[in-house]
């Protein structure tokens, strides 16, 4: 019957790289977005796709060059200390400053051209529930209540997934959250293919927090200035990320040609809390799954959500694409799937989180990644880039995955 039509709550990122992966198998599905289909941009922010998000837009069948302009250097800037490295990647797909509303946009086109359906203006309410399986969603769309039966759902409704929390899915409150605040900045400086990464970000003088401040071209006049933390940080909700991102504009303005009062510049800045290091569970019910970050799949070291709601969005795709033609069982090979994916990564990066929450932490970090052998070892970590031919950050993983087997539950 039409119920084993895969519906998916969202269309973002994880939402419609299940929507293509199912379409690419010949299975459609309906993908349910609140927001309506000639929305003006809301989110002019991009963000960062790394050369692994780029790679698995391809395989969605986007070139991630359409998006944005590509970046090929680091810097990394700690107090006076600055180093340059190349992308540390061992894919030939570029890293891409993208707008996300653009990114969203190409993604659910290229789901509709492959026979996906995508309900504009959909919101999402909550779900039918009989004995333990979810029947149906029940929700208004263009303001009208209408209720659309299911046997397959996936929940990627993003960070505050409040229908994955209606079917029980909650977060491991003792895990890492990150905080982020950005906002698009005019700039009259040559911008160059350059993402620059503060690794000094400081509540006072010596008192270091675990996170990092960024500035980013977009490929026009704009530039994207942003701070994050972690929730590891001592007394996390007292820090004010106004501040520490007026704070990073005023440092960087005089390299970027940013002129005006850097308080009136973050007035319109954006902010958000992301769950992190697949710190929500369940990700698979009984008939259900949930992704990206409605399931706290983004790394925890850099908090890039995209890379791993693509990748977890597709995985997603080909266990309900194998359910349409099985049974609702199968979905739990999700799970294992999922950890293949980088849980053990994640587990490590939760253990470094903590660690950088101390300030000591915080300043061998900064201090590491802005030394010549330390900078490349740093980034490569975070962003899980290991080339086959071993080095400092394969040595690093190396360790770290005998360590993850002793380590507590971080």
């Amino acid at each position: 019957g039409d119920t084993m039509r895969p519906l998916i709550v969202g269309g973002g990122p994880a939402g419609a790289a299940a929507a293509i992966t199912l379409a690419d198998r010949g299975v459609p599905s309906t993908v349910l977005e609140r927001r309506p289909a000639d929305r003006t941009p809301g989110s002019v922010c991009g963000g960062l796709l790394t050369p692994r998000a780029s790679e698995a837009l391809a395989g969605l069948g986007v070139d991630a060059r359409d998006l944005g302009p590509a970046v090929d250097t680091i810097e990394l800037v700690a107090g006076p200390r600055r180093r340059r490295i190349n992308w540390p990647t061992t894919s030939e797909y570029p890293a891409v400053i993208a707008s996300r509303e653009r990114l969203e946009r190409e993604l659910l086109a290229r789901a509709t051209l492959l026979g996906a359906e995508v309900r504009h203006g959909f919101e999402a309410l909550d779900p039918i529930i009989e004995r333990g399986f979810v029947r149906g969603v029940r929700g208004l769309h263009d303001g009208a209540d209408t209720t659309i039966d299911t046997d397959l759902l996936l929940i990627a409704d993003g960070a505050n997934s409040t229908f994955g929390r209606a079917l029980g899915t909650s977060r491991r409150l003792d895990w890492p959250t990150i905080s982020s605040l950005r906002a698009m900045v005019p700039a009259t400086g040559s911008v160059d293919a350059v993402a620059e990464f503060h690794l000094d970000l400081e509540r006072g003088p010596g008192d270091g927090l675990p996170g990092f401040g960024w500035v980013f071209p977009t490929g026009d006049t704009m530039l994207n200035v942003g701070v994050q933390i972690a929730s590891t940080a001592r007394d996390a909700a007292a820090v004010n990320l106004h501040q520490l991102l007026e704070g990073l504009i005023d440092r960087v303005a005089p390299n970027h040609g940013i002129t005006g009062d850097p308080s009136s510049l973050t007035e319109a800045a954006e902010g958000a809390r992301t769950p992190v290091g697949d710190s929500i569970v369940p990700v698979a019910g009984p008939n259900f799954l949930v992704a990206g970050d409605a399931a706290g799949q983004a790394s925890p070291l850099t908090g890039a959500g995209v890379e791993s709601a693509l990748l977890s969005g597709i995985e997603a795709g080909e266990v309900l694409t194998a359910a349409t033609r099985t049974t609702a069982a199968t979905l739990q090979d999700f799970v294992p799937r999922i950890r293949r994916l980088h849980g053990s990564h994640h587990k490590v990066a939760r253990q470094i989180v903590r660690a950088t929450g101390r300030p000591l932490g915080a300043r061998l970090l900064a201090r590491a990644s802005t030394s010549g052998w330390g900078a490349e070892t740093v980034v490569r970590y975070a962003l899980a880039e290991f080339r086959a031919s071993g080095g400092a950050a394969e040595a690093i993983d190396a360790i770290a995955n005998v360590l993850v087997r002793f380590a507590p539950e971080a």
